[in-house]
């Protein structure tokens, strides 16, 4: 078990004026984590303005758009290369990118000075910390992968220089923010100092989470039997996240528990291949595929849910659908990987599998199926835990106080 983060204390009572500078779309969950931690800087009192080469506003963009058209304000000259570039080609203009971005923080920052640059680190970027270095200004380096870990994209091809470029800006940072202990290993072993490192998990908006609706309402609107025990899950139809031994293990519990629905909220590559292996294992009609929902009505849809799965994660990541779970007092299932059982203790506050089987996934299905005081318990503790722990709230303090 992972220590959990220590109270924030007050944050500093001089507001602070913040450049968060990110290379990504700036939509979907990256939108929320971007959206999340500026938010709560200026729910503290802070200024924080946004560059990028999209011009995306991750408060409109934030949660689950279209996987297919990624509409939603990616107006820069980034949107069509992303569309059509693949391999070294787009990494070549990820590292084009470096001195139009040089050029964009340093206009912005003599129009407007900032006393704290944030960046979401990508590969291959350097420009930001240049300019920091240049102008005397604290950096803050936050940190969801790095080279050489399992991702969705495959490795660089320019790995060599992908690592020298995060060196350079690692080395530069005044605080350097990761996601799970894996990743401080990680830069613990490039000979980083670990004062300069800060594990935070990631969070919810505890405002959307403050009160939750009625299920009736939502259950109705889904068309959802009031006495139907559903197992939810809200994210990308993709492969790595195993949907179909999701659906598989949800097929072999059918016969045990006829009242129960699994509801799969989203979209992806896989929607159709997984509406036919639905069909394939006779649980069509068990199977309810939710079209994606606007980042707001995430609440009330999870309101609704018996039982909430993230089916798959790995060593590195702090997957943002496991807080939102919990925030909304659902019972979890959630594989056994560190920076998960750094936040929810097995049996206490969510029920872990082993993440290579799908029985100990089943197994923890059916014991959670079968026991309605459990579900209730383990969401009450689960909702506890991450509205006094993980908010971004509590995250944004916790950094300011870290780089003071």
């Amino acid at each position: 078990m992972i220590a959990a983060p220590p109270p924030h204390r007050e944050a500093p009572r001089s507001p602070l004026r913040i450049l968060y500078h990110f290379r990504n779309r700036g939509d979907g969950a990256e939108a929320v984590h971007i959206a999340g931690i500026a938010g709560a800087f200026r729910r503290l009192g802070h200024e924080v303005r946004f560059e990028s080469p999209t011009g995306a506003d991750p408060f409109a963009n934030k949660g689950l758009i279209s996987y297919r058209t990624r509409p939603g304000g990616v107006t820069g000259w980034l949107r069509g290369p992303a569309s059509w570039c693949r391999g070294f080609v787009f990494e070549f203009l990820e590292i084009a990118y470096n001195p139009f971005a040089i050029y964009r923080l340093s206009r912005k920052l003599r129009a407007a000075p900032a006393e704290l640059l944030y960046e979401r680190h990508a590969f291959f970027l350097f420009a930001t910390a240049w300019v920091a270095t240049r102008r005397g200004l604290p950096l803050i380096i936050e940190i969801n992968e790095l080279v050489g870990d399992p991702r969705v994209r495959a490795q660089p091809f320019l790995a060599p220089f992908a690592r020298w470029t995060a060196r350079y800006s690692f080395f530069r940072a005044s605080l350097l923010v990761v996601v799970s202990p894996h990743l401080r290993r990680r830069l613990l072993d490039l000979g980083l100092p670990s004062d300069k490192i800060l594990v935070l998990p990631n969070a919810v908006d505890e405002r959307d989470y403050a009160s939750l609706p009625p299920a009736a309402a939502t259950r109705r609107r889904h068309a959802f039997g009031e006495g139907e025990l559903l197992i939810g899950f809200i994210g990308w139809f993709v492969p790595w996240h195993q949907l179909d031994r999701l659906i598989a293990c949800f097929a072999d519990l059918t016969s045990e528990f006829p009242g129960i629905r699994l509801v799969l909220v989203g979209e992806g590559e896989l929607g159709a291949d997984l509406r036919r292996l639905a069909v394939d294992l006779g649980v069509s009609d068990s199977v309810a595929f939710v079209d994606p929902v606007p980042h707001h009505e995430i609440p009330s849809l999870l309101a609704a849910m018996d039982v909430c799965v993230v089916p798959q994660s790995n060593a590195y990541r702090s997957p943002i659908k496991l807080f939102e779970y919990m925030a909304a007092g659902r019972a979890v299932v959630a594989p056994r990987t560190e920076p998960i059982a750094g936040v929810c203790d097995d049996g206490e506050e969510a029920l872990l599998f082993d993440p290579g089987s799908a029985g100990s996934l089943t197994a923890a299905l059916r014991r959670l199926l079968g026991d309605a005081a459990l579900r209730e318990t383990l969401g009450a503790a689960a909702r506890e835990r991450v509205l006094r722990d993980h908010t971004w709230s509590g995250n944004a303090a916790r950094i300011l106080d870290a780089l003071a």
